[in-house]
């Protein structure tokens, strides 16, 4: 029996956040065998930070994405990647922070 692989999608292909404290939530969707999930993030600018809340039936949720005032202006390519299932999956998205 073959095991059916996870993958991970974020469905807004870039984030927008503003250098001020304001989260932005931003849905993530995994699918898995497992209703768990280790959700983490690579590639991050400094002082961004991303709180990940999993649904209560599945390992799909939400990335809560907050950047601080000290945060650097531009654009990144972070990496999100997830483990489910004795499996890894990743993903790329674009990620631009802004002054507000």
């Amino acid at each position: 029996m073959t095991q059916v692989p996870i993958s991970v999608f974020l469905p807004i292909s870039t984030v927008v956040v503003h250098a001020n404290g304001v989260p932005v939530v931003v849905p993530i969707q995994i699918s898995s065998t497992s209703e768990t999930a280790l959700v983490t993030l690579s590639g991050l600018p400094a002082g961004v930070q991303v709180k990940y809340a999993a649904s209560d039936t599945n390992p799909s949720g939400q990335l809560s994405f907050t950047a601080s005032t000290a945060t650097p202006v531009g654009t990144t390519m972070p990496t999100v990647s997830v483990e489910s299932a004795g499996q890894a999956a990743s993903a790329n998205f674009t990620l631009t922070v802004k002054v507000p």
